[in-house]
């Protein structure tokens, strides 16, 4: 510990103590802009990193990799099929644990499964898209599952924050 002696009061530091509160505060803004750059890109939800998309032909998935609890998140289903989606398999976590609210455009029936549900959709010409609705209800990883009753599905994980 050095000793100067300024004005009569004696003032002293410890260089070791002195190094080490630095490289603290250096660490800790390090930190912090880290957090903020994080949620700048999206890291806490609804920015640029967040978007996803999976895809099992005919269908493609456009979703929200994370998203708030009880704030509506979109999940988009296209198809690239000549006849468009007649009908749409949704898993049981998008019902439930997701707690799907709106369906655009409205199904024309639905029918229950033990798995999920199958949206029925009237016959379209070409291409045609579905946007599901959902409020998350449950904290953590839920993974869902979207796709043709038949034919391919599309698994997808979303991670729900507070």
């Amino acid at each position: 510990m050095a000793l100067n002696e300024t004005q009569g009061v004696e003032v002293g530091f410890d260089e070791s103590f002195e190094r080490k509160w630095i490289r603290f505060e250096h660490i800790t803004w390090a930190l912090m802009l880290a957090v903020v750059i994080l949620g700048l890109a999206g890291g806490f939800g609804r920015g640029p990193l967040v978007h996803a998309h999976a895809a099992a032909a005919p269908i493609q998935v456009e979703f929200e990799r994370i998203v708030r609890y009880q704030t509506d998140t979109q999940i988009t289903v296209t198809s690239a099929a000549e006849n468009g989606i007649q009908r749409l398999f949704v898993g049981r976590a998008l019902l439930d644990r997701l707690q799907l609210q709106t369906v655009v455009p409205q199904p024309a029936g639905a029918e229950p499964r033990g798995d999920g549900a199958v949206l029925l959709f009237p016959r379209t010409k070409g291409s045609s898209q579905v946007t599901l609705v959902a409020s998350p209800a449950e904290l953590g990883t839920a993974r869902n599952v979207v796709g043709l009753p038949e034919g391919p599905r599309v698994t997808f994980s979303q991670f729900v924050l507070p």
